[in-house]
């Protein structure tokens, strides 16, 4: 700690550089993003600011921040906030992060459900931290009965829901699968739409450091091949959508052919596709219930 004040200039200098020895990657976005979380500002002003000194205090808070970040905790949880589809979201060690190929998912759904003449009915499997339920309701009329089976990270969806005013159209449920959705819902629902766990249990040990020991093993480990939970969804999900419904589904690198001979084998689904994300992976699987 300097005996002097510290300007927004050298609190990035001195943060980049500590991040770069202990090899954390990108140290410079970890920097700027701490950063602004700690001065509660834009990205812009601190370039606009660099020669603004920084209360002792919030240099503190920097230090402690930059110490858990060089220690593997990924920056979004360290301040408790993601950006997905545009918006803002509270995560912790509870949820997943959300990640921008879970986007691709959404940018579907929405493409698919906006052609409907009155407003939607979605279950969200899986929901997490609700970012797929929110980003649907901020921009579809819609009902979305949003399913999650770990309380803890229902208490965060609920927080996230409360912040975008979304509680009117958003339904948490707790409980396993579609067994806890209202019975009433089969054969009325426009999209089931999830990005489950898919991590097999064997590839755990070659995760990323910071996803292997931080993010949730609920949310991210499949039961045994990789496939387990999206057999189960496809499954139960042909019993809850509407004919010519949509089922929607994220997969993982080299998932894509086996969930659509999956959804092909069930035969309750057609107009089976894929989706590319930005790095050219089948990344989405879609399907229509016959």
């Amino acid at each position: 700690m300097p005996n002097r004040a510290v300007t927004i200039r050298e609190a990035l200098g001195q943060g980049i550089e500590r991040l770069r020895q202990h090899g954390v990657e990108s140290p410079e976005v970890a920097c700027e993003i701490l950063l602004v979380q700690v001065l509660k500002c834009q990205r812009v002003d601190l370039y606009l600011n660099l020669n603004q000194t920084i209360p002792k205090s919030q240099w503190e808070i920097l230090n402690s921040w930059l110490e858990q970040r060089i220690k593997g905790k990924p920056v979004q949880y360290i301040t408790n906030s993601a950006n997905f589809f545009g918006l803002d979201f509270y995560v912790d060690e509870n949820v997943l992060i959300p990640r921008p190929e879970t986007e691709i998912l959404v940018e579907k759904v929405l493409e698919r459900l906006s052609l409907l003449n009155q407003p939607a009915t979605i279950i969200d499997w899986g929901s997490g931290s609700g970012n797929i339920a929110i980003a649907l309701a901020s921009h579809l009329e819609c009902n979305v009965y949003a399913v999650e089976i770990s309380e803890k990270a229902l208490s965060v969806a609920e927080r996230n829901i409360l912040t975008h005013n979304l509680e009117e159209k958003i339904k948490l449920i707790l409980g396993d699968s579609f067994t806890a959705l209202p019975k009433e819902l089969k054969g009325k629902v426009d999209a089931v739409v999830s990005n489950p766990p898919y991590v097999k249990p064997e590839e755990e040990g070659s995760l990323p450091r910071e996803v292997r020991e931080y993010e949730p093993k609920q949310a991210l480990l499949d039961k045994e091949d990789g496939l387990y939970f999206s057999r189960e969804i496809i499954r139960g999900a042909k019993h809850f959508i509407k004919p010519g419904g949509l089922l929607a589904l994220e997969v993982a690198l080299g998932q894509a052919e086996r969930v659509c001979e999956i959804i092909q084998n069930r035969k309750s689904y057609y107009k089976v596709e894929t989706v590319l994300d930005l790095a050219g992976v089948k990344r989405v699987v879609l399907a229509q219930k016959k």
